[in-house]
């Protein structure tokens, strides 16, 4: 049962103390993040050895006059990386070009083929971002070419690390906040501006929004707020993130990671991420213009496949004897998208899920899973079967042959029925606090708004409050599927509703406290994530 709270005071200590902050220190940095400017090398993770062993091979290749490459990725912190390291480089030496890889021709990650692409063009150094950290051979590829490499990375390294020149490694954040740093270091004079790019980075990234992540993202949304930049501007733009007088709107967290993020990331799941990283780094307005249009219909065209995807897999599922791990394959299901439509399995049914893009000779795959059970390691038991596999505890991806689908299926879906706990399977919800009615005022709701940004580590705090009169029950939305309705004395919405057919009556709710904005009036309203007792 969650804790009853009856102040303000109390909840505000309530939260800091859920979110492991006690000494006066750690609430004081939480409230007032510390510019990055401020943050040492020894904090992120990185060592002034390895950033200076990187800046001199950096400026030996600059001095030699020979090709470099930064070598990125087609999600929204390999693009934000790529652009942090190819503005910073290129605007003291023109012998920097970007590559972002083909999601399709050359799959994820440093390849050979990627590499051959850069050595094709005279590449003499690779400074990979967001990737390299596991690809061995490939570096050691890069290397037994003539082509010097630097990996800047953040995910998880395997027993020992690839044979780069230099490594730069932390997980204390995303590739991009560590290029941020790199930089800072590099240049002698740390670029605030594309601290933008790193806020993008570390909420769509999903990473912790605490410590040094909460000082980029609170940071990099001031700058993102003030951006200049063609690129995001016309994305704004076409995001409807204008009013209609011409105004932006005030960009928070979840207009990155639910508006422009799915924009920047449509292009690499369906095309090419190049047009994302133009987009990002272009200095022309007409071609940002164009560019958002590309990308604004690209991501229109990705939502419906993932709907009609989505759709499928769900006709398929046998919901009246769910299996403890869901298996969905096809052939109509694009690559770009699985990872997308296994979420919505997971989301509508809290099971781990494998979606399947089957080809002709070999299918891709991509899963989700739910806390406490690593998807990765369970896949991993069926490596025999697999061309490659890798993730974390909570998604994966692999490759499969397709003659061998139906064998693996069978065998990762057995498996499961035998290793997955079915506790792990019963939704939990989130409540931070029990709290009457009575005290939610628009002091609290300021008090929580200096919580923002929230994200993974800080969530936005969801209340109970039981036995609360509802009235003046409505709906609303272009299929009635929303509810509009007096909670006591404040004003409610309920997004995608069940059906609550009763009258007057007190209910027990969970909500997020909000706020309704419309023709300059601003009034305080719950968002209803539950309707739990009905008294």
């Amino acid at each position: 049962m969650p804790v009853v709270l009856s102040d303000h005071d109390s909840i505000i200590n309530h939260l800091l103390k859920n979110r492991g902050l006690e000494t006066k220190k750690q609430i004081e940095e939480f409230f007032h993040p510390p510019h990055p400017e401020k943050i040492s090398l020894k904090e992120v993770g990185l060592s002034d050895k390895s950033i200076r062993q990187a800046a001199d091979l950096i400026r030996r290749h600059i001095h030699s006059g020979n090709q470099i490459f930064i070598y990125g990725d087609y999600d929204v912190d390999g693009l934000c990386s790529t652009a942090i390291l190819w503005e910073t480089l290129h605007a003291a030496y023109p012998g920097v070009m970007p590559h972002i890889p083909h999601r399709r021709d050359e799959g994820y990650g440093l390849s050979t083929k990627g590499i051959d692409q850069c050595l094709a063009n005279g590449a003499k150094l690779i400074i990979t971002v967001d990737n390299g950290i596991v690809a061995h051979e490939q570096v050691k590829y890069c290397r037994d070419h003539g082509c010097d490499l630097i990996i800047i990375d953040h995910h998880e390294p395997g027993d020992s690390l690839p044979p780069a020149n230099v490594v730069l490694h932390s997980a204390s954040t995303t590739a991009s906040g560590l290029c941020w740093f790199f930089t800072r270091e590099y240049s002698g004079s740390p670029n605030s501006e594309t601290l933008s790019l790193c806020a993008l980075s570390v909420i769509c990234d999903i990473v912790p929004l605490l410590g040094i992540n909460r000082s980029l993202a609170a940071h990099g949304l001031s700058q993102l707020n003030s951006t200049t930049r063609p690129g995001l501007l016309a994305l704004f733009k076409e995001a409807g993130l204008f009013t209609i007088n011409d105004q932006r709107t005030t960009i928070n967290a979840y207009h990155v990671g639910f508006i422009i993020g799915p924009r920047l990331n449509a292009t690499g799941r369906l095309e090419h991420a190049l047009e994302s990283l133009r987009l990002l780094c272009t200095r022309n307005p007409k071609q940002a213009s164009d560019l958002a249009a590309v990308l604004g219909s690209i991501n229109r065209t990705r939502q419906e496949m993932t709907r009609a995807s989505v759709a499928h897999a769900l006709e398929n599922v046998d919901a009246v004897h769910l299996p403890k791990l869901l298996i969905a394959a096809d052939k109509s299901y694009d690559q770009g998208i699985i990872g997308l439509v296994a979420a919505k399995l997971v989301e509508k049914y809290h099971r781990p899920a494998i979606v399947i893009s089957v080809g002709d000779t070999e299918s891709k795959a991509s899963a989700r899973s739910v806390p406490g059970f690593h998807i990765t390691d369970h896949i991993r038991r069926a490596s025999s079967m697999l061309v490659n596999v890798g993730g974390h505890a909570m998604a994966a991806g692999f490759t499969v042959e397709t003659v061998k689908l139906e064998e693996l299926h069978k065998f990762l879906a057995d498996l499961g029925e035998e290793k997955i706990d079915a506790s792990l399977l019963v939704p939990k919800r989130r409540i931070d606090a029990e709290v009457s009615i009575s005290i939610i005022d628009l002091d609290l709701f300021l008090k929580l708004k200096a919580f923002e940004p929230f994200g993974l580590g800080n969530p936005t705090p969801v209340f109970l409050s039981c036995n609360v009169p509802v009235s003046q029950i409505r709906k609303m939305g272009q299929n009635n599927q929303h509810l509009k309705f007096q909670a006591g004395s404040l004003e409610a919405v309920y997004f995608n509703a069940p059906d609550l057919s009763t009258g007057p009556k007190n209910h027990d709710l969970t909500f997020k406290i909000g706020l309704n904005e419309w023709n300059g009036r601003s009034t305080l309203q719950l968002l209803v994530q539950d309707i739990i007792v009905e008294n």
